[in-house]
């Protein structure tokens, strides 16, 4: 078991899991594997959540909702978006059936992981919106303080020592995690450090990736169709000559289809994240479809 709100600060080692979800932020893990959550969980299979960042960095969206220029914005506002971004992934984890102590946030730093992953003899990167330089507590503490009793410090050794220790502790039979092809910086960091941390574990199971951005930089083109659409399949389509999504083969190498049960209690998990909708509102509601889609 994790710690969670409601703990002393004393972390119990965390009980072996069948399925482990690596998600860059919170949101992540709902849009790219709630269905796998749901269906694992029905079948008896223990799943544990990880969340790599905080989701603390989002300077669009926090201007937009506290009305404040770009430059105006304080490291507390990203401390703050912290620890709702937080308390939104609990939320999401309890519509659809997965208890608080399965969910572990790693606490690195949002708009940073592929810099990091890149400088690998560099010293503790800072981030620019919070100010920290060190894995922090927002509404729950982080895995490395209460996990060693200290603070980890935003390296590569340190994220892969995390990442490396809950694969080896969980021992999962199948590992589930956003594709190095995704357009978002943080998503194709996360699908690099986990590849490495199973190689170092000596993982021999299932390794699964997803998909959450894809398409121009100013112009998100994935996923398709876009809009709420639960009876619908993902589709790959053409975008300025290219086919979206770019970097992966299609079809995906894994279908698997949901029942209208989970499309509705997925589509009620990512209504938790509100937080994101004013600027997000239809990414998030386009993963509402009848599949969830994977590639090795």
């Amino acid at each position: 078991m994790m710690l969670t709100a409601g703990y002393n600060g004393r972390a119990l080692l965390p009980l072996r899991a069948d399925v482990l979800v690596f998600a860059p932020h919170p949101d992540d893990e709902t849009l790219g594997t709630a269905g796998v959550i749901m269906r694992s969980l029905a079948a008896g299979l223990r799943v544990h959540v990880v969340i790599v960042t905080n989701g603390d960095a989002y300077e669009e969206l926090l201007s937009l909702v506290l009305r404040k220029r770009p430059e105006e914005l304080a490291p507390e506002d990203y401390l703050r978006s912290a620890r709702i971004r937080q308390q939104e992934a609990f939320a999401a984890a309890a519509a659809i059936g997965l208890p608080p102590s399965c969910i572990t946030f790693l606490a690195y730093p949002d708009a940073g992981l592929l810099p990091i992953y890149k400088a690998a003899d560099a010293g503790p990167f800072t981030s620019r919106f919070t100010g920290q330089r060190a894995t922090y507590a927002a509404l729950v503490p982080d895995y490395h303080r209460s996990r060693f009793g200290r603070p980890a410090a935003y390296t590569k050794a340190c994220v892969l020592k995390d990442v490396t220790d809950l694969i080896c502790t969980l021992q999962p039979r199948h590992i589930y995690m956003t594709n190095e092809a995704d357009r978002h910086p943080d998503h194709q960091a996360v699908g690099l450090f986990v590849r490495e941390a199973a190689e170092r574990a000596g993982f021999a199971g299932g390794l699964h990736t997803y998909l959450i951005h894809s398409g121009p930089v100013d112009d998100e083109q994935w996923p398709w169709p876009r809009g709420v659409t639960p009876t619908l399949p993902f589709e790959a389509h053409l975008y300025d000559g290219k086919r979206i999504p770019e970097g992966l083969p299609w079809p995906p190498q894994e279908r698997m289809p949901l029942n209208d049960r989970e499309i509705g209690r997925k589509l009620q998990a990512i209504l938790a994240y509100r937080s994101q909708f004013p600027v997000d509102e239809e990414l998030l509601l386009s993963f509402s479809k009848n599949e969830e889609i994977f590639w090795r």
